[in-house]
């Protein structure tokens, strides 16, 4: 039955499409802003732009947007140092850089709130998103393209984005704020001392590190099942990929239908309209969802049950990757970078049990500061974080910058 269950959500999932919603595809918004992609959203918005490409050790390309001046202002150096402290964005599972800067009034995003502040602003999209699909070495169709999970993101991806941002700017340290996953690449990667070296200061935004709490129906039916079941039952490659097809027709259904995009994302992460503009939830969902390997969702699965660890490919495969039975427990008292953590207390991916757990192992904590009513997306989407969260956000950053 519960395997019927299983292949029954994956239908639900990608066939969305075949809604009799659309039928009504001919009335869809007229807003620019569900066909921009995230540089003509920043240039329509009045910011500089630059697309940037950093390639991993292993071989993906991330496609990383620069901001290096705030509204109506030039660049004096395109491509080159212009003397400002520098801040990556990194956004969170199933998600895309363009969300930093989303929101419906530039006063609303953090991307723009940081460039109008004096940042330069990097927003980096992690591997197997619709922004960095491509691979030196794997075709995007092949079974090894999608090989990877977070921990993959947090050894390459994190350091690569990094080591790109230092070496074009030529400062010596930058600063990171995360959300969800990208807080998630920050704690394992910035165990790395040599990674941590370069960063002043990490903001996260919603943190998800453990996960026994979680809430995500999604995450919690797929941990009832074994690896070699789920890679059968969901396939060796993409998960949810923003498609041509979906990036038509979901705009359409969250016009028409609200509660079915607020029940697909609270699949994953929970969902709460309270404090996120509703009718922008089109615009929201025609960049959604960002795209990202079988294998991810997988292992943020098993993190449900088994907790903070590196993806467990069974016995066999876990003595061919580790040379032990067992995958190996990643360990958050190695995190020793200055952190300020932002929470929610109706979050349910980034469960409040799972933060106080992590807030009571982080030794070089800042300042931690818990938002009741907040919801996981809240911190990208709603419509008041700029109030909440990101003029605490900035002053932090400009602190540590100027340090």
């Amino acid at each position: 039955m519960k395997l019927l269950y299983l292949y029954l959500l994956v239908a639900v999932l990608f066939s969305i499409a075949n809604s009799s919603l659309f039928a009504s595809s001919s009335s869809s918004s007229s807003n620019p802003d569900l066909v921009r992609n995230i540089s003509e959203i920043i240039q329509a918005r009045g910011y500089p732009v630059e697309n940037h490409q950093a390639i991993t050790p292993d071989g993906y390309i991330l496609s990383v947007q620069r901001i290096p001046a705030g509204r109506y202002q030039n660049n004096p150096n395109p491509y080159g140092s212009n003397g400002k402290p520098a801040v990556i964005l990194q956004h969170g599972v199933e998600d895309l850089g363009i969300t930093w800067v989303l929101q419906e009034n530039v006063y609303q995003s953090l991307g723009f709130i940081l460039a109008d502040n004096g940042f330069d602003v990097w927003i980096n999209n992690v591997r197997g998103t619709t922004y960095s699909n491509s691979n030196i070495n794997y075709s995007s169709d092949s079974k090894e393209f999608w090989a990877f999970s977070f921990d993959e993101m947090a050894q390459y991806d994190l350091p690569t984005v990094v080591d790109y941002v230092l070496e074009t700017t030529g400062n010596k340290k930058v600063g990171y704020v995360g959300h969800s996953q990208g807080t998630t690449m920050a704690f394992i990667g910035m165990t790395n001392q040599t990674v941590a070296d370069k960063i002043n200061l990490f903001v996260a935004l919603a943190p998800v590190v453990r996960v026994t709490h979680c809430e995500s129906d999604l995450l919690n039916i797929l941990s009832d099942f074994n690896v070699d079941i789920l890679f059968a039952a969901l396939g060796f490659n993409a998960f949810l990929p923003d498609t041509p097809f979906l990036q038509k027709y979901l705009p359409v259904i969250c016009k028409n239908a609200p509660s079915i995009c607020e029940n697909s994302l609270a699949l994953i992460m929970g969902w709460d309209e309270a404090s996120i503009n509703t009718t922008r939830l089109p615009v929201y969902m025609a960049h959604e969802p960002g795209g990202t390997s079988v294998q991810n969702v997988i292992h943020w699965s098993q993190a449900t049950k088994d907790g903070y660890q590196k993806f467990d490919y069974g016995v066999v495969g876990n003595l061919a990757h580790y040379g032990q039975a067992t995958p190996p427990q990643y360990n958050i008292r190695d995190f020793n970078v200055p952190v300020v953590v932002y929470s929610g207390g109706q979050d349910y991916l980034a469960d409040p049990t799972d933060v106080q757990w992590l807030i009571d192992r982080l030794s070089s904590l800042v300042n931690w500061k818990s938002l009741p009513s907040y919801s996981h997306l809240d911190f990208v989407w709603g419509e008041n974080a700029y109030i909440d969260v990101y003029g605490e956000v900035t002053q932090y950053l400009l602190k540590y910058a100027n340090a």
